[in-house]
């Protein structure tokens, strides 16, 4: 299956716009934009991997929102959703910005699908306002169960060794891959985060969805220590930096 069909699948496309981490996810983004952006003039918010737009496009009352989706379909429907909305590959095309124009960036459940995440991270620093602030949500590798279930010797819960068909799962085989490629553990992410010069604000565990009730309220509870969550939330703040160390800050892509 080819990378372009896979991302325009209606289930990729708006997996997890109603997900509580994109819950939680929604209320740290209006907090740094109303409370930690010291812009005074227009604020800019970018979602990468935007999807339909029906996430981001609830934050046009604090802010201008922008969007980009390496999925065509995506950038369609995200369009009529009223986001402004570009098609891009971030593990290899550069951001179609301005670098420093963007006051927030949100990659909400993106990292972990990417070729390059290396890449995709100097570009969000380097379209990042002085002082601005990345917030990503992403699977949790060691997270509790994922613990349990490699004893058992089972394949880790968001860990896919297929694009047609999940293998070697908990419960149900009859769950879609989704593309999953970068699986981080909470330290892996903190070290990945501070290489590639952010200053880690907060970080925040998040329970899975659609786990049977019994697992869920114990995942629920576990949860709310992000190093044994299933999911990880981190709000990262770009580092003070001299442009001439960093010459792919000054870059300009946007006309």
């Amino acid at each position: 299956m080819s990378t372009n069909h896979f991302y325009e699948r209606a289930e990729v496309i708006h997996e997890v716009a109603e997900a509580r981490r994109s819950e939680v996810c929604y209320k740290l983004l209006v907090e740094l934009i109303t409370k930690r952006v010291s812009n005074v003039g227009e604020k800019r918010v970018l979602d990468i991997g935007c999807g339909d737009g029906s996430f981001t496009v609830m934050l046009r009352k604090y802010s201008r929102v922008l969007g980009v989706d390496i999925s065509q379909k995506a950038v369609d429907l995200a369009r009529e959703a009223g986001l402004d909305a570009y098609k891009a590959d971030i593990s290899r095309e550069k951001l179609p910005f301005d670098s420093e124009y963007v006051d927030v960036v949100y990659m909400g459940d993106v990292i972990e699908h990417l070729l390059d995440p290396d890449f995709a991270m100097r570009e969000v620093l380097r379209v990042l306002r002085r002082s601005g602030f990345l917030v990503l949500s992403t699977p949790n590798l060691a997270s509790w169960l994922n613990r349990l279930l490699l004893l058992l010797g089972m394949q880790p819960r968001y860990s896919e060794v297929s694009t047609i068909k999940q293998f070697g799962r908990f419960g149900s085989q009859n769950f879609t891959p989704v593309g999953h490629l970068r699986l981080f553990t909470y330290r892996a992410l903190r070290q990945f985060l501070t290489f590639h010069h952010f200053n880690i604000v907060k970080a925040e565990g998040v329970a899975s969805e659609g786990l049977p009730r019994g697992l869920s309220q114990i995942d629920l509870a576990i949860s709310r220590i992000p190093s044994l969550a299933s999911n990880i939330i981190a709000v990262v703040q770009k580092k003070p930096m001299r442009r001439e160390d960093y010459p792919f800050l000054i870059e300009k892509t946007m006309a």
